[in-house]
């Protein structure tokens, strides 16, 4: 409640161009509602961020497996990944569009090339800094390869593992709106960049507020996955300010 007591403070004291008051942010979120133009915009939105992102996940997931257990993977995929993940997106996107089309599959395209890299990287961080000595103990009770891998190297990259994935939702919507700026006909990123261009600001601030709700959201579930995935790495915040 401060927090919105804050916001409609500064929003009355300041140009109606640079914050929008809540009521007007309602007032649009009713608007695009009854219109039927919002519906269609989060399902648009949604429907490339969902496919991008789990493309994503499956093939980091799988490179970054592949070049934590084979150096001659690592040696070759490296260069490539520290490349490009930091180029910008704002310079490739664009040329998604041109090569893709305005549609889905570019914004697919684009999701899934900003969120794979956390998840490689995580992935391959995680098996590469399992626990040497359980590894060690694994082989000196008789276990064979495969056990190891699946009862001591992927537990201990799960935490590292989930960790990848949460950042490559995060990054999977920001490539989706930026997608959606340059090519598309519906989406919260049309919606924000068409309200922008008509100084709509109440439009483009239910837009972010609607991409910030989700993301806390799909946080949340996130950690709740990781608590029931891999429990002992829950910690009691309390226990450690008392410390």
């Amino acid at each position: 409640m401060l927090g919105l007591a804050a916001w409609e403070f500064a929003a009355h004291h300041t140009s109606q161009l640079v914050m929008a008051p809540l009521e007007t942010i309602w007032s649009s979120f009713f608007t695009q509602l009854h219109s039927g133009a919002l519906g269609l915009d989060v399902a648009t939105t949604f429907e490339g961020f969902v496919i991008g992102v789990a493309i994503a996940s499956v093939g980091g997931i799988l490179i970054g497996l592949l070049m934590a257990t084979n150096d001659l993977a690592f040696d070759l995929l490296d260069p490539w990944i520290s490349a490009l993940r930091s180029t910008p997106l704002i310079t490739i996107a664009p040329l998604f569009i041109v090569a893709l089309g305005i549609g889905l599959t570019a914004k697919v395209a684009v999701v899934t090339l900003v969120a794979i890299f956390p998840v490689i990287i995580n992935t391959a961080d995680g098996i590469r800094t399992a626990d040497r000595g359980l590894i060690e103990a694994a082989y000196a009770f008789g276990a064979r390869r495969r056990d190891v891998f699946i009862r001591v190297l992927i537990p201990s990259a799960l935490p590292f593992i989930i960790s990848g994935l949460r950042l490559a939702i995060t990054f999977g919507l920001i490539g989706e709106v930026v997608a959606e700026f340059f090519g598309s006909r519906a989406g919260i990123g049309y919606m924000v960049f068409q309200a922008a261009q008509t100084f709509d600001t109440g439009t483009v601030f239910l837009g972010v507020f609607i991409l910030a709700a989700v993301g806390v959201i799909i946080t949340k579930l996130m950690y709740r996955a990781e608590r029931r995935i891999a429990p002992w790495r829950s910690f009691d915040v309390n226990a450690t300010r008392r410390t």
